[in-house]
């Protein structure tokens, strides 16, 4: 993703104007951007140390947009899906990797960053046996200082990364002295004990968290055609009519992001068998019903 326009002027506000974004609480808000989402923190504390703090997650996701992003022809996922190998991969690509490699073990399949070639054939046309077959052949070898892909393998971390960011940045404002009110990269970051009322419009509920992330994937928030959406399911290649809505409240947004990506694709029935402990799933079918899986918290209508 380039650095638009807007999201330099929210930043340059960051670094040296942010009394446009405070409030009379003296709570800091930066608006951005993270792998193509709109992306927001929020910060309370003195202005100069929230300036620094803010200044410095805005790089932090900069940084790892330049590993992470698909719209960054210069990006290191870039590279490896043009080049099929990369030397000297970044740490943080390695592990985002291996936490792909894991969920993908833990969701039976139903998560998998080497769906790429059915976005690809479906941004193109139809999608057809080709990517499918370029999906189950994939391969990622991860090894000291060299990553390669089997020929045909296309990753996308597009389910996964924006709550690796979220994630980054709630370590980094910590580091720093900070629990910051709000992070949200495209996938939502609450630090803290400080309970916040969290609306999930589709399910018209809303929730009470802490300390905790909230990942949705929407099947329906884009769409190439009737019957299919951009959340494929990498095992049999099709777009599945099952939710309107899948939101996961985990530990940490990574986790969520994974898990919200993968539960889109999968029958209620396999929802509740592989949902981890410790982890609520907040989901509404097609026919707009509301299911719960595993953990929740307290709900109340919106």
């Amino acid at each position: 993703m380039s650095f638009s326009r807007r999201r330099f002027l929210v930043v340059a506000a960051a670094a040296a104007g942010l009394a446009l974004a405070s409030t009379r609480r003296e709570t800091w808000r930066w608006r951005g951007s993270a792998l193509g989402a709109e992306a927001e923190i929020r910060l309370a504390g003195p202005r100069e140390a929230v300036e620094a703090a803010l200044a410095a997650a805005a790089a932090e996701i900069g940084r790892l947009e330049r590993i992470f992003s698909l719209n960054r022809a210069e990006s290191q996922l870039s590279a490896l899906n043009r080049s099929g190998y990369l030397e000297a991969p970044a740490r943080d690509l390695v592990a985002v990797l291996g936490a792909s490699a894991h969920w993908r073990r833990q969701t039976e399949g139903a998560f998998d960053i080497a769906v790429q070639p059915l976005w690809l054939e479906a941004v193109a046309g139809p999608a057809g046996s080709s990517s499918l077959e370029r999906v189950r052949r994939a391969r990622i070898d991860v090894l000291p200082g060299r990553i390669v892909l089997a020929p045909g393998t296309a990753l996308t971390l597009n389910g996964i990364a924006q709550g690796t960011i979220a994630d980054r940045v709630t370590a980094l404002l910590r580091a720093r002295g900070f629990e910051a009110p709000l992070i949200d990269t495209g996938e939502m970051r609450l630090p803290g004990a400080a309970r916040r009322r969290v609306v999930l419009p589709e399910a018209g509920l809303a929730l009470r968290l802490a300390e905790c992330a909230v990942a949705t994937s929407a099947p329906g928030a884009l769409r190439f055609g009737p019957g299919r959406h951009h959340l494929f399911d990498p095992r049999d290649g099709r777009s599945p009519g099952l939710w309107r809505s899948v939101s996961v409240i985990a530990p940490e947004a990574e986790t969520a992001d994974a898990l919200s990506t993968a539960f889109a694709v999968s029958e209620p029935e396999r929802i509740g068998d592989l949902v981890p402990q410790g982890v609520g799933v907040v989901a509404t079918d097609s026919a707009g019903r509301v299911r719960h899986f595993g953990r929740t918290p307290a709900l109340a209508e919106a």
